[in-house]
């Protein structure tokens, strides 16, 4: 009997897992503010991991490579004076290499979904995030990352870690343009605070 039950509890979460819709399209552009002469002659490797978990049925317009690539586009535009080299993902677990800066973000949340659903694609990243209550019967978006900064220029070892988390909720008055609109405002709100922390952590 008890077997029984297991058995069916196991099957009703994992229906429940399967049947939840999340929505990921991709950012529409972001106008950059570069920093001109900010960080001249330095070089930052920069790596972009995406710990998403995204359910079978997710609708995902924007893969996660096509994510990252934006993400890290925007970076480079907003650092221009600065040589960004682009790590592969699988390098985001290794250690910074020494004598320059190393700057690694962990994609936790990058998606919309109605009610409470969206809590299924947040994943793992290191990061220590604290997601509150998701209101029911509205769409509802977020935007998570988990970002750490290592500075070993001069022989020195700075680390620098923090988690940026951004949320917004409406009511479903436009349907998927509802949904679009405010996953684009969160990650515009999140895209904003990691750059102000960047700036901050290497302008010591």
């Amino acid at each position: 009997m008890k077997i029984r039950l297991l058995l069916i509890t196991l099957i009703l979460t994992t229906g429940n897992l399967f049947a939840q819709k999340l929505y990921i399209w991709c950012p529409k552009e972001q106008i950059a503010t570069p920093r001109h002469g900010f960080l001249e002659k330095d070089t930052i490797d920069l790596v972009v991991f995406d710990g998403r978990i995204l359910t079978p049925k997710s609708k995902v317009e924007c893969t996660p490579d096509a994510t990252i690539n934006k993400l890290t586009d925007f970076i480079r535009q907003t650092y221009p004076s600065t040589t960004i080299n682009i790590l592969s993902s699988n390098q985001y677990y290794k250690a910074p290499v020494s004598n320059r800066i190393t700057v690694k973000i962990g994609i936790a949340a990058y998606h919309a979904a109605f009610g409470a659903d969206i809590k299924v694609g947040i994943g793992s990243v290191g990061g220590n995030f604290s997601y509150g209550i998701f209101p029911e019967g509205k769409w509802n978006a977020i935007t998570a990352y988990a970002v750490k900064i290592y500075d070993n220029r001069n022989d020195t070892e700075i680390k620098e870690v923090k988690d940026i988390l951004k949320t917004a909720s409406r009511p479903n008055m436009g349907g998927y343009i509802t949904a679009k609109n405010i996953l684009n405002s969160s990650y515009i709100e999140a895209n904003q605070e990691m750059l102000f922390f960047i700036d901050e952590t290497l302008m010591k």
